[in-house]
């Protein structure tokens, strides 16, 4: 009986224990997160320089995704096979 209730308070004790390193390994990342986005707007802010990207990169403009690539596909031609 005794070992019984031993085994469960052992079994409570290690799902307890993975519940709360899932919830501290959550927050912990999210803070990461929020730091590294703070000292990058606060880089920007403050006159910093962006990273410089690569000829034919992908760079994101007011939410909007733009290539960089001089000769895009116009929307109309997207149904046509490329040459």
């Amino acid at each position: 009986m005794i070992g019984q209730v031993f085994r469960w308070l052992i079994f409570t004790a290690l799902i307890a224990a993975v519940l709360v390193a899932v919830f501290v390994a959550w927050w912990l990342a999210l803070l990461i997160a929020l730091v590294a986005l703070a000292l990058a707007a606060l880089r920007r802010l403050f006159g910093g320089k962006p990273a410089k990207r690569a000829p034919g990169d992908a760079v994101i403009l007011e939410g909007e995704y733009t290539e960089v690539e001089r000769e895009a596909r116009n929307l109309s031609d997207r149904d046509r096979p490329a040459p």
